[in-house]
This record gives structure tokens, sequence and C-alpha cells, in this order.
């Protein structure tokens, strides 16, 4: 898998373009995100890494906001989570993926990790990061695949009380997630 990508934010004035590759033994996925929140002083640059080994677990991330806060974590994508310095993160403890707030890259984790059969739901613990703050914290997620047309797939997403229907690509990336992000054609 070698794709590119750029996704339009919905929901705030921005974009991101998206890259992945397919090495030897994993998979490197990087992003350069631009927004803005609220009024144009708020405006944001994110840049992100995340390498995967080839069943779509985390092994490493690393995000940079504005270009100088940064946030690296590494996984033994057994439910693990480590500091740079190799300290355990216990609040972390059982999740296996990563979602970071400002871009639907992290939907195709899950999506990508399971063989899906229709009307088959999954729940994950997911680490929450939320940009900008780079806050990281545990939370449940779910989705639910409902339907395909073709190459596209449909799934119910769902988290504490938000729900919504996405819809991804052959590779399991996002192509549309209703009024948030959207793939730009």
């Amino acid at each position: 898998m070698n794709q590119k990508v750029v996704w339009k934010n919905e929901e705030l004035f921005g974009c991101e373009y998206f890259s992945i590759t397919k090495e030897e033994k994993n998979f490197s996925a990087k992003g350069t995100i631009i927004y803005v929140e609220g009024d144009e002083s708020n405006a944001h640059i994110v840049e992100y890494k995340v390498d995967l080994d080839t069943n779509w677990f985390t092994k490493k991330l690393t995000i940079i906001v504005d270009e100088h806060n940064s946030l690296n974590l590494m996984s033994d994508g057994m439910g693990n989570w480590f500091k740079n310095d190799g300290q355990v993160i216990d609040k972390l403890k059982g999740a296996i993926d990563i979602d970071i707030s400002a871009t639907p890259f992290s939907n195709s984790l899950p999506i990508n990790r399971m063989d899906w059969v229709l009307n088959q739901e999954g729940h994950f613990e997911m680490v929450y990061i939320s940009i900008p703050s780079l806050e990281v914290k545990k939370v449940p997620q779910s989705y639910k695949y409902i339907n395909n047309n073709g190459i596209l797939r449909y799934f119910k997403y769902r988290c504490y009380d938000y729900e919504t229907t996405i819809c991804v690509d052959e590779q399991g990336l996002i192509l549309d997630y209703p009024n948030v992000f959207r793939r730009v054609k």
C-alpha cells in the first residue's frame, strides 16, 4: 500500500495531506494538518508519524504541534504504552489503537486490523490524543460494519454518546466522515 490523500476538515477551516507506505515489515503513516480554530490568530500546524506493524498495530507515534510541542509514544501492540524513556504509561493500559482528534486516519487502524463481516461489531479502547493540547486519555469506541457498495464500506462509529456513519475505500481510508472530514478528489 502506497497512497496519498488530502482530507478537508469540514468542522474547522483546514485540511490534511496524508501518505502511507508499506515498507518491509511495517507501514509508515504521515500527516500534515493545517487548521484554524475560531479566529485566524488560533491557527495550528500538526505533523505526525505513526509506525505500524503489518497487522496495523501501532508501534510508535510522534506528533509535533506548532513546531514546538511534541508527544512521543511507543506500544508493544498488546495494550502497553511507553514514553520515550521507556517508562510505562499505566492509564493507557489495555488500549490498542490511537485516535488523534485532528485526523480521520485513526479510524483506519481498527478497520484494517479486522476481517469484517456484515453486521459485525467491534469494541475498542483507544489512546485518544487531543489536538492541540496533546492531552492523552483512554476512551471506548465501537465500529459496526453495516453496508458495502462495491469497494466502499460503511461503518457505524460510536464514541460515548456520539454516533455517525463513516465511509472508507478499499484501503480502509476515510472517504466521508459526515460534517467532520471529507476526502478531496
